[in-house]
């Protein structure tokens, strides 16, 4: 397997230098810019595309939007559990006041501080206050046992932040008989997911003892999908860890 080679920072700060700007802002790093590029070591622009300078895609602005306006994310003490760090993610929020971070994932990738599966998570139960997954559980054969998993670790009271591809018009799809990168391909939409979550997608999470709301990518301002180079296509599962009543 060809190891992946990933932007440097001096990189990303000699490519958010060229794009700075005013059209666009990044709300992930708070870097100002001209243009979107389409990620990675790319120099091309990209409408609503990456972040020149932390690579950030639309989904993980649009996040962190919320995780700003929706939480206590640099409020208060958290101890926060990240699934699979994304670049631009665990860069924020790996630095975040009060924040003491875990980030894992089955690779010692940037920002993860322990390799791990999410379906066997190595920590004590109601261990942590906050937990991010994104773009994770797509990618996951058992993600019931991923999910319960991860209620297992979130203290009750705690909150958990969850995105996926979602598809609002129809049940989730799912078929184990489909094997393959081709197959999964055709079947999912990408070779290395295993389902497409539908309508039903909050019912694994509240039987996992979740209370779920949704924020809805319909209900963003056009102006500001704009300004942060947003779509309309990233719905976002804000989870709670019900507390037991006392008897």
């Amino acid at each position: 397997m060809i190891a992946r080679t990933l932007p440097t920072e001096a990189f990303l700060a000699l490519r958010a230098a060229w794009y700075r700007g005013r059209s666009h802002e990044c709300p992930c790093c708070g870097t100002s810019a001209r243009a979107f590029v389409a990620g990675g070591g790319s120099w091309r622009r990209r409408e609503r595309g990456y972040c020149p300078r932390c690579n950030a895609k639309a989904r993980h602005r649009r996040i962190w939007l919320h995780l700003e306006r929706h939480t206590d994310l640099g409020r208060v003490p958290l101890k926060f559990l990240h699934v699979a760090p994304h670049y631009s993610m665990g860069r924020r929020i790996s630095k975040t006041a009060g924040v003491e971070y875990t980030a894992i994932d089955l690779e010692p990738l940037p920002f993860v501080t322990q390799v791990a599966d999410v379906t066997d998570l190595p920590f004590d139960a109601d261990r942590f206050d906050a937990v991010l997954c994104v773009h994770v559980l797509e990618h996951v054969e058992d993600d019931k046992r991923a999910i319960s998993e991860l209620a297992r670790v979130l203290r009750p009271g705690g909150w958990a932040l969850f995105s996926f591809p979602l598809d609002l018009g129809a049940p989730t799809y799912e078929d184990p008989s489909i094997v393959g990168a081709k197959a999964r391909a055709a079947a999912f939409g990408e070779s290395t997911h295993v389902r497409i979550y539908g309508n039903d997608a909050v019912a694994r999470f509240e039987a996992a003892g979740f209370e779920v709301t949704m924020d809805l990518a319909a209900s963003i301002p056009e102006d500001e999908a704009e300004h942060y180079g947003l779509l309309f296509d990233e719905n976002i599962l804000m989870c709670r860890k019900v507390v037991a009543a006392a008897w």
